[in-house]
């Protein structure tokens, strides 16, 4: 890489650091590129230079985060789909560890879930962070369901209701803490919060 391509590479990761941070501070339609630009230490023009508008610069900064959520489930399955509901229980347990330790992700998805006025649903990275994916739910979906044939699963849920109720309720404890990561300890609670999870799915003493 040469030298100017280089120092362009730099000045266009400040100006997504510096969005990020307005972002995260005052939302995403409150800030302006005048503010971005104030905030990296760039001029307007500089911002155009990268990119086309301020939505171009907030798809570049979910852009470049890495959203684990397919892996996470590839992982478990591949060393628990013989045990459906620990695989599950691995599945929960290691999404809540990724938002509580992935910084960038914490970030991102603290700027989707509570920093955008309005959301669009079918943008796809905020997709990424605010949903699992159609590959995922039917992975998910084949674990109740193998836990449904082993007469595991509580009454009254299905293969589809459950998973349903699995993702919603993951999705609910991220948007809560990240809403006031202060008001409790995620890191110190992700556990017994699993723990609750899959008990409520379950059929008694199946843990």
């Amino acid at each position: 890489m040469s030298r100017r391509n280089a120092e362009a590479e730099r000045t266009r990761e400040a100006i997504l650091d510096a969005a990020e941070t307005q972002f995260l501070a005052q939302g995403v339609s409150r800030t302006t590129l005048a503010h971005i630009a104030s905030a990296a230490g760039v001029t307007r023009g500089a911002i155009y230079w990268h990119f086309e508008d301020k939505a171009a610069v907030f798809n570049a900064l979910l852009e470049r985060v890495r959203v684990p959520l397919d892996e996470i489930v590839d992982d478990a399955m591949f060393r628990l789909s013989h045990d459906p509901i620990h695989c599950l229980h691995a599945i929960a347990h290691n999404a809540l560890s990724a938002i509580c330790y992935d910084i960038p992700l914490q970030r991102a998805a603290t700027i989707v879930l509570h920093r955008c006025e309005k959301l669009e649903d079918d943008h796809p990275r905020i997709s990424m962070i605010t949903k699992l994916s159609e590959y995922s739910k039917a992975r998910i979906e084949l674990l109740f369901g193998q836990i449904q044939q082993d007469g595991q699963l509580r009454r009254g849920l299905s293969p589809t209701s459950a998973r349903i109720q699995f993702d919603s309720f993951l999705i609910g404890i991220c948007f809560e803490w990240l809403q006031d990561p202060q008001q409790f300890s995620l890191a110190n609670e992700y556990e017994s919060v699993v723990e609750t999870l899959m008990r409520g799915m379950l059929v008694e003493n199946r843990l």
